[in-house]
């Protein structure tokens, strides 16, 4: 290769050399300005939060925004904001059960998640719901009163917000039970009471379950409407049996409960009456 062909070469090399650094150091620059215009611009501040999933606005935005650190008076720059804390930080609030999180350029949050959905009271707690996996959550404000069975363990403390051990296994098991049984019609089971289920005596192992049931009839044109409270206690292991004797029984109370409504005049609630069906083929009705 000749000299002048050598100096061509070289200068083509330096050249193209050059020419790419300068496209890749202009290129550089251009996204540096991107990036600092998406940091520091206030066209891309969190300005508001989108939400969806099964329910329409499960949890105010307002609660999100707090969870998240976020305030309308001092916005967070969109893409400084750290997308893996934001979502840690939904999923440790005892009120979602999942979430997902992206941004939406220029100014908004999307959020999708889904709040627990309670099957029973946590009686051990004050304004504390509980689910089917045993987590437990403040109803009060966030969501309406709901009308729902208590469940009651016997813990003795708070010790986090997930509950797990054959009690709370129990009470799930009987609460199923009592939903998917067809002869439950007009019953409302207002407590679960598993706290002496495995006590340390045969004797002393029971489940109590507290219902009611109403009667509505009609004397001299006016309706009348009286409430029946009946405090069942059950063996933890025998229960399907034992609820199915205490079904079986209870047409004969609902006769006896009829003839006792044409004697009144007035409506009310009744006496409790205990009935305790853990004796096979036997049980003990008490009036309270």
């Amino acid at each position: 290769m000749s000299t002048w062909s050598m100096k061509q070469a070289l200068f083509c090399l330096v050249g193209s050399t050059c020419l790419t650094l300068s496209v890749s150091m202009g290129g550089y620059w251009l996204w540096s300005k991107h990036q600092d215009k998406r940091l520091n611009s206030d066209e891309y501040k969190i300005l508001s939060i989108v939400q969806t999933g099964p329910e329409k606005e499960a949890l105010k935005s307002v609660y999100l925004a707090e969870i998240l650190g976020l305030s309308a008076d001092n916005p967070t720059p969109l893409y400084a904001f750290d997308m893996k804390k934001a979502l840690a930080k939904l999923q440790a609030s005892p009120l979602i059960a999942n979430a997902k999180i992206k941004r939406v350029a220029p100014s908004t949050l999307y959020i999708d998640y889904e709040v627990r959905k309670p099957v029973a009271w946590a009686a051990d707690f004050q304004n504390m719901a509980i689910d089917r996996e045993g987590f437990l959550f403040p109803v009060t404000p966030f969501f309406s009163p709901k009308h729902l069975p208590e469940v009651y363990l016997g813990l003795p403390d708070f010790s986090g917000w997930q509950v797990k051990g054959a009690k709370f296994d129990l009470a799930l098991e009987i609460l199923q039970f009592l939903e998917a049984a067809p002869w439950k019609e007009g019953l409302r089971i207002k407590r679960i009471d598993v706290s002496n289920a495995f006590a340390g005596s045969l004797g002393q192992r029971e489940v109590v379950l507290f219902t009611e049931e109403e009667m509505c009839f009609r004397k001299s044109e006016r309706e009348i409407i009286c409430t029946f409270p009946k405090i069942l206690r059950i063996a933890p292991k025998d229960y399907p049996q034992q609820l199915g004797n205490f079904f079986a029984l209870r047409r004969t109370m609902m006769e006896d409960y009829r003839k006792q409504l044409s004697a009144i005049n007035e409506g009310g609630r009744f006496a409790p009456r205990i009935i305790d069906l853990r004796l096979p083929q036997l049980a003990f009705v008490e009036k309270g």
